[in-house]
């Protein structure tokens, strides 16, 4: 779905690297919330380290808290970037 998305942003106008960088951060939010979303998570499920429901909370949280992060800092740091002239 990457392409997808960044061939209709490409076509809407908007700039090629901050798409490509927004895109790419979004990415780590499936990983980070379900237990079979990235490389590691059923390795360590099937272990049994972790039961579901407690996967999901912990995964929840920390989709949150980096989603906050990316809102504030991320925008102020393409703000700083855009005003350097290096996107």
């Amino acid at each position: 779905m990457l392409p997808v998305f960044a061939m209709l942003a490409n076509v809407s106008g908007a700039p090629l690297m901050l798409t490509a960088l927004a895109l790419l951060f979004s990415n780590s939010y499936g990983g980070m919330v379900t237990h079979y979303g990235g490389a590691a998570g059923p390795v360590i499920f099937g272990v049994g380290y972790n039961d579901i429901k407690s996967w999901w909370l912990v995964g929840a949280v920390l989709t949150i808290l980096t989603f906050l992060v990316h809102i504030t800092l991320g925008v102020w740091w393409w703000n700083m970037l855009i005003g350097w002239n290096m996107l």
